[in-house]
């Protein structure tokens, strides 16, 4: 306690008064002391327990992780919790403080403000990972370290440009940006080695990434201590002849009055502020602030375009799968084709409609409405056709706002460059959006959110449509207070104005390079699926190395604002390296074919402002037919790239059907052509005057460098894409494969369905699935892998896809719990039609190698095909007999149809069994083995309201022999009680007389029929040889199998998501699966339970007679 000046006087009395010094070091000691408490606890105490991981323990692995310490086990964890609950205080009154203090400082900078907000946001997530520890909830747990250090980017450069350039702090000021750098440049080497030990699972890895992430703690709590220089306590300084007492702050605890002096105005206090004190020349670090605060409020504006633009791709790249989905579900062309040309819309800039002209061009936000339109046409109901065509419009009027607003700045070529820039990011934003997202974009109007489980996929429509509403209006205030009105002029307005063949040249450019965008760049893993070729694969992943395809489009953008890298990137020999970049993207395979398509795109992107400012250049007194020109010319491109798959119903698809690689030429050519006319472009804008760049040259950098966190932060927060799958009946060495047609991934009433798919597949209890038609990574289908979140939801680390999309075929998939070993790709022979994937695998199945088979045969108007496809694949499966195998695939016949019919060359020349001979009720999809033992087989409905494809799924189950069997077909216990089996039948034969009758009391128990345990059926199934060229097993009740190899009850009368049991007779007469068991086997458990039966009936315990 400390007395006031006027003890006399309440009002004036001090009642406490602490040093904030003395508060920043509370802080400090408590949060050091909390973690090294930890630390210290855990490894004298649970050292073993505490460095181990999923994969590797002590001694591969001797450093604990921040969370093994601080969560997992008592006492450490309980010393901790309360430790930082003691830091709590100190941590709210230092922010507090540093609030108070700012405010006084820069009474009109929104940065304090900012700050604080920052702050409380910081702390609040630092107790989210603190007191949620990865043992409680380790989503919650990650989600909420991720954020706490994407948080610390905006806290940390605040608190460093806040803290004052004056002598006094100057070494406050130092020691932010040095440990503030450190920080995040630790960032790097923590998530190198957390992929080294997560995707390669190098034993010490992750004891290095510990290391690493303690330096983080260590980092973040020296960055708080600085706060101790701000408030450094009173000292004397000699100053001539004179003490001079440096300033110091208190924390007090005061009733405020307005008899305060001024000897006290060294504390803070909670009082009004005097509004008769004469204002302050603001110093030149304030000055800065300002101008900072007012940049801030243009960064707003620069975030809405680039939102925007974002909003612009995901319509976009959504027409194509919805028109699509049309053809595919009527198996013909429906109409709603026409819809691809809505992108041709900026032809009305031409019509003569003098308003309608004049509008569009001068507001150029109410085209982009569209783009809200778009967003919002999710919440039309029906079948999607409204969807369609709300979300065509949305695209049409989008495109006219795109062009009115590059028309606008045509005159400035710094305008025009940044309004590119903003549309290229955009596009990055959508990729980057899709990487973190499973490949799927949460905007598309097919996506959407619900409370039902059925309809949920993972839409944030209402969330981006709010952002949208914002955005738009942000923009629309922005431009409407300084712009000038645009009127069509009958003379050129451009200096660079072209002549005829020059503008058809940057018209087939622009049209060109824009549907190169789209065709490869609109998601992160479309070059990964050209590049990918099946195991072993040393070659690059659709997740992580996504982010490599974003880095490389980010590095595109910087090059087009950089004019010495932009005029190498506008040169013959970069087109020449471009154009080998595209072959080698079509004709290698892993990192050969993927790193060019990098470098492609990086140099697709960089072009497209100055292919943009070459179609101006073409445009005279409108911009309407130019654009409509190349918009038209991209959609046709769009055409060729989806003739060359095309169904054998498509009209002249023979004439590019598997012809990717005329598609990719002719579009390179186009990109060459629209070279030509820009050397002399570039020369009238290298005369004319651009003002300066600087402040969207910093957006820029911060834009990209935010997208690059946020690539690593993805990569961070999805780390079960690494962890290993785990069998669902691994003890009784179970393998339940399945396989299901599903249509590109877009249901009956055209929703994404891949959650629906996962959700049935995780019911069903599959460890091996695959799927047909799912090559979703072209323009129709969005550019999308529909395999990420079914692997990634159902713990499938092993996903093989192909062949590729340049490879034209609709694409098969395999994902599975077990590791693949090897596995090829096939394109079956298809002189007709399209063309039929095949995937060739290899899976370590419980140790015990097991080939799988995924092929989808042509249709049926091309019967050669079929039977060219069906004898290829014969041969494979021959060739490698009696290797144990699974074949699942889509045969387009009748069971036992003579030949050329594809059953007989598949199932008898490739010397396989069918799971289910007198199930004659199938066409597409089979299933056939060998090697292994069949004890189940399902057919399960679609689904319903509506229904996830065309196509029934198929089920089945099978045990997998051990290794080098040995001939036994019974474990000793089941031999024995086969052996009293058969004596107990000897007996009853031999003993049927009336004596034996009246004996049959006295001899009850000993003419028992011995149970035979379940468990014994499964482990004498480890141990028998497997069928390989007949199987001798019959149908069987379900309750004469173990629990554990049925299928799931819950499909008797449907589940959630609407599927059933369909076709095949069940145990109770209805429909059910089917179960297959050796005839004796099954006499045997037949007679037990009559024996059984009988017992119970003497007994009085059932009602059986």
């Amino acid at each position: 306690m400390k007395e006031g000046k006027n003890a006399a006087d309440p009002l004036n009395s001090l009642l406490c008064a602490v040093h904030a010094e003395r508060l920043a070091q509370l802080h400090t000691i408590l949060s050091a002391a909390a973690f090294l408490s930890a630390l210290v606890l855990g490894i004298s105490l649970h050292y073993h327990k505490i460095v181990r991981n999923q994969y590797y323990g002590y001694p591969d692995e001797w450093f604990p992780s921040v969370s093994a310490t601080i969560g997992d086990w008592f006492p450490e964890r309980n010393v901790f919790h309360l430790l930082i609950a003691l830091t709590s205080g100190p941590r709210f009154l230092l922010m507090l403080l540093t609030f108070l203090i700012h405010r006084v400082q820069r009474p009109t900078s929104s940065l304090p403000s900012v700050l604080a907000v920052v702050a409380a946001l910081r702390t609040l997530l630092c107790g989210g990972w603190v007191y949620v520890t990865s043992s409680d909830h380790a989503d919650a747990h990650d989600a909420c370290m991720v954020l706490y250090i994407v948080s610390n980017l905006p806290y940390m450069i605040l608190q460093t440009l806040l803290t004052p350039n004056t002598p006094a702090a100057r070494p406050a000021k130092t020691a932010r940006r040095l440990l503030g750098t450190s920080f995040f440049a630790t960032l790097v080497p923590l998530v190198y080695f957390y992929l080294r030990h997560k995707s390669d699972r190098i034993a010490g890895a992750y004891s290095i990434y510990a290391l690493f992430e303690w330096t983080l703690i260590v980092l973040d709590i020296s960055f708080d201590s600085i706060s101790i220089l701000d408030f450094v306590a009173p000292t004397s300084v000699a100053s001539g002849n004179e003490a001079v007492v440096s300033p110091s702050i208190e924390l007090a605890a005061q009733v405020a009055s307005a008899q305060t002096t001024a000897s006290e105005s060294n504390g803070v206090y909670l009082a009004p502020a005097d509004p008769t004190a004469e204002a302050q020349e603001p110093g030149a670090v304030i000055k800065a602030l300002r101008k900072m605060d007012m940049a801030s409020r243009g960064a707003g504006g620069w975030a809405a375009e680039v939102y925007l633009a974002f909003l612009f791709w995901t319509n976009l790249t959504a027409i194509g799968p919805m028109i699509f989905y049309s053809s595919v579900w009527a198996m013909g062309l429906s109409g709603d084709e026409v819809a691809l040309f809505c992108i041709i819309s900026p032809i009305v800039l031409s019509l003569p409609i003098p308003f309608l002209s004049n509008f569009l061009l001068n507001s150029p936000t109410s085209g982009d409405l569209g783009l809200l339109v778009g967003v919002a046409s999710r919440y039309l109901e029906g079948e999607g056709a409204e969807r369609l065509r709300a979300a065509a419009f949305g695209v049409g009027l989008a495109a006219i706002a795109r062009v009115a607003s590059w028309w606008e700045v045509r005159k400035d070529p710094a305008r025009l460059e940044g309004r590119a820039i903003v549309f290229l990011l955009g596009l990055v934003l959508s990729v980057l959006v899709k990487f973190a997202n499973y490949s799927l974009n949460p905007l598309w109007p097919f996506m959407r959110s619900s409370s039902n489980p059925k309809e949920e996929n993972g839409g944030w429509n209402g969330i981006g449509l709010a952002v949208g509403v914002w955005a738009w209006c942000e923009v629309a205030l922005r431009r409407r207070r300084g712009r000038t009105a645009v009127v069509p002029s009958a003379s050129p307005v451009n200096s660079a104005t072209q002549g005829w063949m020059a503008s058809i040249a940057s018209i087939v450019g622009f049209g060109s390079l824009f549907f190169l965008l789209h065709f490869l760049y609109t998601d992160s893993g479309t070059t990964i699926a050209w590049s990918w070729n099946g195991y072993p694969s040393t070659g690059p992943f659709a997740f992580p190395h996504g982010a490599i395809t974003i880095a490389a489009l980010s590095a595109g953008i910087l090059v087009a604002s950089t004019p010495r890298y932009l005029a190498f990137a506008r040169s013959s020999m970069a087109f020449t390296v471009a154009c080998a970049s595209a072959a080698a993207l079509y004709a290698s395979d892993s990192w050969p074919s993927f790193l060019p398509g990098c470098l492609l795109g990086m140099y697709a992107v960089s072009l497209f402002p100055s292919f943009l400012s070459s179609i101006l250049a073409a445009s005279t007194s409108s911009p309407g037919i130019p654009f409509a020109l190349a918009f038209f010319y991209y959609a046709v491109l769009e055409l060729a790239s989806t003739w060359t798959v095309a169904y054998a119903f498509v009209p002249a698809g023979w004439l590019l059907r598997e012809r990717t690689d005329i598609v990719l030429g002719w579009t390179m050519a186009g990109v060459g052509i629209g070279l030509l006319p820009l050397r002399r472009l570039a020369a009238s804008q290298a005369s004319s005057s651009a003002p300066t760049r600087s402040r969207r040259t910093s957006y820029l950098h911060i834009t990209l460098l935010l997208i690059s966190l946020a690539s690593v932060f993805s990569i961070i927060h999805h780390r079960s894409f690494f962890q290993p799958g785990v069998p669902h009946h691994a003890e009784e060495r179970l393998l339940t494969a399945g396989i299901w047609t599903v249509h590109f991934g877009l249901d009956g009433y055209m929703w994404e369905s891949s959650r629906r798919i996962a959700q049935f597949f995780k019911e069903a209890e599959v460890d091996v699935v695959a799927m047909l038609e799912t090559d979703d990574h072209r323009v129709v289908g969005g550019n999308r892998d529909i395999t990420q979140y079914i692997a990634h939801s159902l713990n499938m680390p092993y996903v093989d896809i192909g062949p590729g999309p340049q490879k034209n075929t609709w694409g098969a998939a395999l994902i599975s719990k077990f590791p693949i070993l090897r596995s090829s790709h096939h394109l079956l022979p298809s002189p007709n039609g399209e063309l039929a994937p095949a995937i060739y695998a290899t899976l370590d199945v419980y140790g015990t190698e097991v080939d799988v088979v995924v092929a989808h045969n042509g249709q049926e108007e091309d019967p050669l095909d079929r039977e060219l496809q069906s004898k290829e694949l014969g041969r494979l499966m021959r060739e490698s007999w009696p290797k144990p195998t699974v074949f699942l695939g889509y045969l387009v016949t009748t069971p036992h149809a003579e030949r050329p019919a594809p059953y007989k060359l598949v199932v008898e020349d490739g010397r396989m069994l069918d799971i289910s001979p007198k199930d004659l009720d199938r066409w597409c999809q089979y299933i056939l083995y060998r090697g292994l033992h069949r004890v189940g087989y399902a057919r399960l409905s679609r689904g319903s309201d509506p229904s996830v494809t065309d196509s029934e799924a198929q089920l089945g189950k099978f045990v997998v022999p051990l290794p080098r069997s040995t001939g036994s077909s019974y474990t000793r216990s089941a031999e024995a009680a086969k052996a009293a089996f058969a004596l107990q039948q000897e007996q009853r034969n031999s003993t049927f007389t009336e004596e034996a009758e009246k004996g049959e009391e006295k001899n009850k128990e000993v003419l028992r029929i011995p149970p035979i345990p379940l468990e014994d059926y499964v482990s004498h199934l480890h141990q028998s040889p497997a069928p390989v060229d007949s199987d001798a097993t019959v149908w069987t009740p379900e309750r004469y199998m173990p629990p554990s190899l049925r299928f799931p009850a819950q499909f008797y009368e449907g589940n959630a998501g609407g599927h059933r049991y369909i076709v095949l007779t069940g145990e109770k007469g209805g429909e059910g699966p089917n179960y297959m068991m050796d005839p004796e086997e099954k006499e045997w458990r037949r007679l037990w339970e009559i024996d059984e039966l009988e017992r119970l009936a003497s007994t009085g315990e059932c009602g059986v007679q």
